[in-house]
């Protein structure tokens, strides 16, 4: 009797042990040795905000579904869009419930964390309004890692004088629930396509599978990512016709989409160096989301852009003539996209689809109800039997199954 009561005893003294070591919140006395997001510190503000939103965003939607809170997701990446921060410090002795860094090229997520630097931090806040809660989310300037402060309980103001309105006051825009200007979009030309879309985005790989690939970097041990600058190992060399200063594209080719075959994401430009008879080295040239080992490479080809005028989604809320299809991938296989987002459909060349064509995205409640207009794409790059859009402007959030058709003659 006395051995068990010793034992439950003993028991009872781990499981108390147990709770204190995991309830201890961990002390974060210096930053900056592991870079969620590299940035160097004499980086502009709005070159910093550009890099997270289209060179960064697959890494920021992971490191938020890390944490336990995807669905900050899309406010977030909207408000880095729009520049809305503000820059202060955070105090020494401020307690964050998660931060988000990267080690060894894994996104990684630490919980419950105290800043207990010599000094005050200096970040870059966001505040996003999620129902009745604010989320105060934070970006250290050393770092570029992720973090969430703090949440607050803030209950949308009630019994408000509004201005009288033509459209019901209960109906719900979500371009003012994130605050999304659309004035801007539709009163000035821009970069419809740009290179992050031509050489960064996603497509159906229609072509053989090549035979130049990754085999190794010169810093392997330490990462399995690679960016901009670090030097990379290729299986061929001069034997294979790869020669000096040659430039290709890299891409990630393996997911297979169902009907309609291996999915390719751009990873970047890789730039040869040195080349031996059976292998080669390169340098890692504009990456995107990080070069890997086991990627393919192709000759690079200089693509154009374009520029011009988001049309926008003020259409009657009607199918109009013409092909219509639908989103059969969204970037990343995220639950929900929005503005800037890619998304392949399954239209194509077969179907008429060219370059450049914006489309109107929309979705059928039911047979019985007009469809609902989501938001306005544009083709930036067309298969046989597929297309890649991007997302130029939304009202709300737009989802895999969703349906495109061309825009209405008016």
């Amino acid at each position: 009797m006395k051995d068990k009561k010793w034992n439950f005893v003993l028991i009872g003294l781990m499981i108390l042990t147990s709770i204190n070591v995991f309830a201890e919140t961990r002390k974060l006395r210096d930053i900056g040795r592991y870079r969620f997001i590299p940035i160097k510190a004499e980086t502009s503000k709005p070159e910093m905000m550009k890099a997270i939103a289209e060179k960064y965003a697959g890494d920021v939607q992971r490191a938020f579904e890390l944490a336990g809170n995807p669905d900050l997701y899309v406010p977030f990446i909207d408000q880095v869009r729009q520049a809305a921060y503000t820059e202060r410090e955070l105090a020494v002795g401020t307690k964050m419930l998660w931060m988000a860094f990267r080690s060894q090229g894994e996104i990684k997520v630490i919980q419950d964390l105290e800043w207990a630097g010599r000094e005050p931090l200096q970040v870059i806040s966001f505040s996003i309004q999620e129902g009745d809660n604010r989320y105060e989310v934070i970006v250290p300037k050393a770092c570029g890692n992720l973090a969430l402060e703090r949440v607050e309980s803030v209950p949308a103001p009630e019994g408000e004088e509004k201005p009288v309105q033509a459209e019901p006051p209960l109906q719900e825009k979500p371009e003012e629930r994130y605050e999304i200007s659309r004035a801007k979009i539709f009163q000035e030309l821009a970069d419809l396509i740009n290179e992050v879309d031509l050489y960064c985005s996603l497509s159906i790989w229609e072509d053989e599978i090549p035979e130049l690939r990754v085999i190794g970097a010169e810093r392997e041990y330490e990462k399995a990512m690679y960016s901009d600058g670090d030097v990379i190992y290729l299986n061929k060399g001069k034997d294979g016709g790869v020669e000096p200063g040659q430039i290709f594209w890299v891409l990630n080719i393996s997911e297979q989409l169902p009907g309609f075959g291996p999915l390719a994401f751009g990873r970047g430009r890789a730039r040869v160096q040195f080349a031996g008879d059976t292998t080669s080295v390169a340098v890692v040239e504009h990456c995107c989301d990080g070069v890997r080992k086991g990627d393919y490479l192709v000759p690079f080809e200089e693509r154009e852009g374009m520029t011009g005028k988001d049309l926008g989604y003020d259409v009657p809320p009607v199918v109009a003539e013409g092909v219509k299809g639908s989103l059969v991938y969204v970037q990343a296989n995220l639950r929900q996209i929005a503005s800037y987002h890619w998304a392949l459909i399954d239209l194509g060349e077969e179907q008429g689809i060219q370059v450049g064509q914006q489309l109107i995205i929309y979705r059928r409640i039911r047979e019985d109800l007009p469809i609902q207009i989501l938001g306005n794409s544009v083709v930036i790059d067309v298969k046989s039997k597929t297309s890649t859009i991007k997302v130029l402007s939304c009202r709300d959030i737009i989802q895999k199954g969703y349906m495109v058709m061309e825009r209405p003659s008016q």
